[in-house]
C-alpha cells in the first residue's frame, strides 16, 4: 500500500507543479499551439466540472474539499 500512496503523492505533486508553472508563464486566454491538433489555453473554472455551482457564493469550495477528503480517507 505504501507504493500506491507514494504514487498518489507524486501525481498530486506533479499536478500542483504544472498548475503553478502554467499560472506563472501563461496569461489568460493566450493560445499556445503544441501540435496542429492540441493547444494550451489558460482559463479559470470557478465551479466544479462544466462550471457546476459556479454562481455560488464560495461555499462550494469547502463542500468539494470536504467530499474529497472524506473520499480519500475512506479509500485509504
Amino acid at each position: 500500500m505504501t507504493k500506491w500512496l507514494a504514487l498518489s503523492a507524486l501525481i498530486v505533486a506533479l499536478d500542483q507543479a504544472t498548475k503553478f508553472a502554467v499560472t506563472q508563464y501563461f496569461t489568460v486566454k493566450t493560445v499556445v499551439e503544441v501540435a496542429p491538433f492540441f493547444n494550451l489555453v489558460l482559463v479559470y473554472n470557478p465551479g466544479a466540472a462544466f462550471s457546476f455551482l459556479s454562481d455560488g457564493d464560495g461555499w462550494q469550495r469547502g463542500l468539494f474539499i470536504a467530499i474529497a477528503v472524506v473520499a480519500s480517507v475512506w479509500i485509504v
